[in-house]
């Protein structure tokens, strides 16, 4: 197919080439003594039309090679490259444009101004085209970096939004009020919900009999007076959620948390379990607080004293500076004193970290 355009367009071309032949030698009177002018202009046209044929015909195939490489090669490189490159001949040329304004306006002489002109235009758009298809990858390389810089400062704004979740609050972390401490460090992120039936619950435990449980409550309401008074942590007391009174609190929390979409903070083991058996987040303080809790690895040495006995037979319990417990095996003898130890093997829970140990 490609083969016949060459052709028919060679034809065309001889057939235009042959009709101006043939008026430029009517025109001068070229043979017009031997042929007529109708003759002349026939056999112009026509010798030309197929001498541009032949050559058509002879050179079409590797015409069609010479075209079908360029195409290949076309098509390997990629569209940035053509495009850019694109762009770089034309501000090139552009360029060239504006110079060639002031250099004819410059140089008086008419071929030096030309030589100039053509010079100018064969060396700018030569720069801008080597300078587009050389320079190419890094100049998208610009643009890309930027839209991913962008892509990925609004993928951690999000992420950030996504985790800031709002976290509802459990009687036991504010009983244990060591909330209190990890939200003035700025650790915490979002909202802390109080809802109505948690300050409940610590008003019943404050108005108990029991010395004990009513300086618990008591403590509980104060650790949610002193995070209402943090001016980096927006506490909010729901006094609108609609509950049944007759309900478990730790029920209560988890229907609370699967409505409200929020994740617990509590110490209570049982919770932590069945939030997390209901993909429910939870925040458990006891796990924070051994994660922050400096390690004693096997074979590690210390010095302790125990307090009292254990519950296995010669046990004796000893507590680090942090309140972890210290197991010490044959440890039952020496209540009271302070002995040397060394480290056996340290077990993990979500109630807390227990270190067991033999007398050195």
């Amino acid at each position: 197919m490609l083969r016949k355009l060459i052709i028919l367009i060679s034809g065309l071309i001889g057939l235009t080439i042959g009709t101006l032949t043939a008026n430029a030698l009517i025109n001068n009177n070229y043979f017009s003594d031997i042929i007529g002018d109708t003759m002349l202009r026939i056999i112009t046209i026509a010798t030309t039309t197929l001498i541009f044929i032949i050559l058509s015909l002879l050179f079409s195939g590797k015409l069609v090679s010479a075209i079908k490489k360029v195409e290949e090669k076309l098509t390997t490189i990629p569209m940035a490259k053509v495009i850019f490159t694109t762009i770089g001949l034309a501000v090139g040329l552009l360029i060239a444009t504006l110079l060639n304004v002031a250099t004819n306006s410059i140089v008086t002489i008419e071929w030096i101004a030309i030589i100039l002109s053509g010079l100018i235009y064969v060396v700018f758009g030569y720069l801008g085209f080597i300078i587009g298809y050389r320079r190419s990858t890094e100049t998208l390389n610009i643009f890309t970096s930027k839209i991913l810089n962008k892509q990925k400062s609004e993928n951690k704004k999000s992420t950030k939004e996504k985790y800031a979740t709002d976290k509802v609050i459990d009687t036991s972390a504010l009983i244990d009020s060591r909330i209190h401490d990890v939200a003035s460090t700025g650790f915490l992120e979002g909202n802390i919900i109080v809802p109505e039936f948690v300050l409940k619950e610590l008003q019943l435990i404050s108005d108990s009999e029991d010395p004990i449980k009513r300086s618990k409550g008591r403590l509980g309401l104060d650790c949610v007076e002193d995070l209402q008074k943090m001016e980096n942590i927006n506490l909010i007391i729901d006094n609108n959620y609609k509950y049944n009174e007759y309900s478990a609190v730790d029920n209560l929390l988890i229907t609370y948390a699967q409505k409200n979409k929020c994740a617990i903070i509590t110490t209570d083991y049982n919770l932590n379990k069945l939030a997390t058996l209901q993909s429910i987040k939870v925040l458990n303080v006891n796990d924070l607080s051994n994660a922050v809790k400096p390690i004693l690895t096997a074979g590690e040495e210390l010095r302790v004293y125990i307090q009292r006995e254990g519950k296995e037979n010669n046990q004796g319990v000893a507590y680090t500076s942090d309140g972890t417990m210290i197991v010490v095996e044959n440890g039952k003898k020496y209540v009271g004193e302070e002995v040397d130890v060394k480290v056996q093997s340290v077990l993990q829970t979500s109630s807390g970290r227990i270190i067991f140990t033999k007398i050195i």
